[in-house]
């Protein structure tokens, strides 16, 4: 398989992933807003809510994007800012 294709592919299963937890982190926001609302300091809340999940995901998801824009300038022969290495004299 065509090492850009699976790249590409790469990139965009890792932007859909990304998307994903961003709307599980908006519903999970929405959650914890409505809890606090109704049950103020008295409702039981959790130390591993699920928003840290999912922001953590987020991160994640940036970091691979980041990464594999990083291959994906070496395979095209740039720099990692994705400008045309220069030949060193």
């Amino acid at each position: 398989m065509d090492r850009h294709k699976t790249l590409w592919e790469s990139q965009n299963a890792t932007l859909r992933s990304i998307q994903d937890n961003i709307k599980s982190l908006k519903a999970s926001i929405k959650s914890l807003e409505d809890k606090i609302g109704n049950d103020g300091i008295s409702g039981n809340y959790s130390a591993n809510h699920d928003c840290w999940r999912y922001s953590t995901n987020i991160w994640k998801g940036c970091l691979r994007l980041y990464e594999l824009k990083k291959l994906q300038y070496e395979l095209e022969g740039k720099d990692s800012f994705g400008m045309p290495k220069k030949n060193k004299s």
